[in-house]
This record gives C-alpha cells, sequence and structure tokens, in this order.
C-alpha cells in the first residue's frame, strides 16, 4: 500500500515466514534478512510506485547529462592534479637555482 507520505507497509511474509526487514527503510526494496546468505530465503520485492509517464521521459535525459558531468568532472580533477605537480616541479626549479646563487 503505497501512501502520500512516501510510507510503505510491506504485509507480506518471506519464504521463511518472517516479516520483511524494516532497517532497510528508505530503500527501494524490502528483502528478507537471510537473502543472500547461503541457503537463504528469496524473498525480495520493489516497493517503489510506479513511475509516471513524464518521469520516464525524462529520467534518461538526466541520467545521460549526469554521466557528462561525472565525466567532466574527472577530467577537472585530472587537470587539477596536473598543475599542482607542475606547479610544485616549478617551485622546486626556483629553489634549486636561487640555492646555487
Amino acid at each position: 500500500m503505497w501512501r502520500q507520505t512516501s510510507e510503505y507497509i510491506v504485509e507480506d511474509l518471506c519464504h521463511c515466514g518472517k516479516n520483511a526487514s524494516e532497517e532497510n527503510c528508505g530503500w527501494r526494496y524490502a528483502a528478507c534478512p537471510r537473502f543472500r546468505k547461503s541457503g537463504g530465503c528469496t524473498y525480495y520485492l520493489w516497493i517503489d510506485p510506479p513511475m509516471c509517464t513524464r518521469a520516464r521521459q525524462i529520467l534518461p535525459g538526466l541520467l545521460k547529462k549526469n554521466e557528462k558531468l561525472e565525466d567532466e568532472l574527472k577530467r577537472k580533477r585530472f587537470s587539477e592534479r596536473c598543475m599542482w605537480l607542475v606547479l610544485v616541479l616549478s617551485w622546486m626549479v626556483v629553489y634549486l637555482l636561487l640555492k646555487n646563487d
């Protein structure tokens, strides 16, 4: 049952007869605490409400834009590291030149 307050109540029981874990509150799924353990339960339930048509139209563009921004950030960080290296090396050269005079 989905409510306007973003609360979801899982009334199902998992396959081993236990209530679904509420420890993952705020996550997009409910799972049995023994879900990934050897011989564990296979209960796993997505609890997000279905997306509206507009969200399905917008989401791919936002994901693509986010990926581009993350790539740009990586390039900028690499460039910043290179500049710091050049700065340190230039100060070392200046120091060595002044030391020899």
